[in-house]
C-alpha cells in the first residue's frame, strides 16, 4: 500500500535567486493540507475495536499485525485524532522514567492532590479522583468534618506521569471495512479544489512576482530602524538619512555633493529653523477700584 504522505498533492514553491537570474521552482509535497476523522465515528461500534497499547508497539507495528502492512499505521493515527506521536502516544516504560526525570527535580513530590471516595449511608457522597487542593476538607451532611487523609491523598509527579501515560494507551482500531473507506477517500479530500494555478497533474504553481525580487534588499528603507542605512562598495559608499521629519516639514534644502576622484555619493537632507511667532501683548489688567470713603467697616 501507498505510504501517508504519497496522498499529498504537490505544491511549487519559489527558491532565492539573484536579481539577474530568472525565477526557480522546486515541487515539493503540500504538508499543510490535513484531513480529520468525522466526530462522530466513534459511535459506530462496528467498524472500531477498543484496544490497549503493550509497551513498546508503534502504530506501524500495529498496522504491519493486523492489516499486514505497517504503511497503514496513518489510519490508526487518523482514528485516534493524533497529530503528534511523540506526545499524543504512550512512551515505553524507560522513556517515561528518562523523561518524567528531565522534567521534574523530584519525581516523588506532590504533584497535586485528588479526593478519596467517601460514602454516607452506604451511597456514594464523594467520587474518588477529583483534582482538589491540600486544604481540601470533606463535610458530611451531619456536620462531621473529615480529617486530611480521610477527604484527599496525595499525588506524586511520577503517578501523575505514569497515569497519563496509561490514558493514552487506550485507542481505537479501525477494522478492515473502515480501513478501505478512509483508503479511498484520503486522496480526494486531501486533493485541491479546481483552481486556475493547478496543472494537468494538479500542481499548483502560484508565479512569483516581479516585485519580489527587491524585497528584503539592503538597499531598501526599514521604518522600524532610525539609523541611517549604508551599502559599501569597492572605491565608494552610498549612504542615506532618514529625511525631514513631521516636527520640521517646512524649509526643506537638499543638496549632492561628490568626492573628486572617487565614486562616494552623499545625498543630505536640511532643514531651516521656522522663525518663532511673535506672541501678541497681553492686555494689562485694569487696576480694581478703591472703594469710596463712607463704606468702610
Amino acid at each position: 500500500m501507498a505510504a501517508y504522505f504519497s496522498y499529498f498533492p504537490e505544491t511549487y514553491v519559489g527558491e532565492g535567486i539573484s536579481s539577474d537570474e530568472p525565477f526557480k521552482y522546486r515541487l515539493v509535497k503540500n504538508i499543510f493540507r490535513k484531513v480529520n476523522a468525522r466526530e462522530d465515528l466513534s459511535q459506530y461500534t462496528t467498524l472500531f475495536e477498543a484496544y490497549s497499547v503493550a509497551d513498546g508497539e508503534t502504530p506501524s507495528t500495529l498496522a504491519h499485525e493486523i492489516f499486514d502492512d505497517p504503511f497503514l499505521d496513518w489510519t490508526i493515527l487518523l482514528a485516534n485524532d493524533i497529530t503528534d506521536f511523540y506526545e499524543q502516544w504512550p512512551k515505553k516504560q524507560n522513556e517515561l522514567e528518562v523523561y518524567t526525570s528531565e522534567k521534574y527535580s523530584d519525581i516523588d513530590s506532590v504533584h497535586h492532590y485528588e479526593t478519596v471516595e467517601v460514602l454516607y449511608n452506604g451511597n456514594v457522597f464523594v467520587r474518588e479522583g477529583i483534582t482538589v487542593n491540600e486544604t481540601y476538607r470533606v463535610v458530611m451532611p451531619d456536620g462531621t468534618t473529615l480529617t486530611a487523609s480521610q477527604s484527599r491523598y496525595p499525588v506524586t509527579n511520577w503517578e501523575h506521569e505514569y497515569a497519563k501515560n496509561e490514558l493514552k494507551r487506550q485507542i481505537l482500531l479501525p477494522n478492515r471495512d473502515m480501513v478501505e473507506i478512509m483508503e479511498a477517500q484520503i486522496e480526494d479530500l486531501l486533493a485541491y479544489e479546481p483552481h486556475a494555478e493547478l496543472d494537468d497533474l494538479n500542481r499548483k504553481k502560484t508565479v512569483l512576482n516581479n516585485v519580489s525580487r527587491f524585497l528584503n534588499n539592503t538597499a531598501s528603507y526599514n521604518f522600524d530602524n532610525a539609523a541611517a542605512l549604508s551599502s559599501n562598495g569597492n572605491g565608494g559608499a552610498i549612504t542615506y538619512d532618514d529625511g525631514p521629519t513631521l516636527q520640521s516639514a517646512a524649509g526643506v534644502a537638499v543638496s549632492t555633493s561628490t568626492s573628486g576622484g572617487g565614486s562616494a555619493v552623499t545625498t543630505s537632507t536640511s532643514t531651516s529653523p521656522t522663525p518663532s511667532p511673535t506672541p501678541s501683548p497681553s492686555p494689562s489688567p485694569s487696576p480694581s477700584p478703591s472703594p469710596s470713603p463712607g463704606y468702610g467697616y
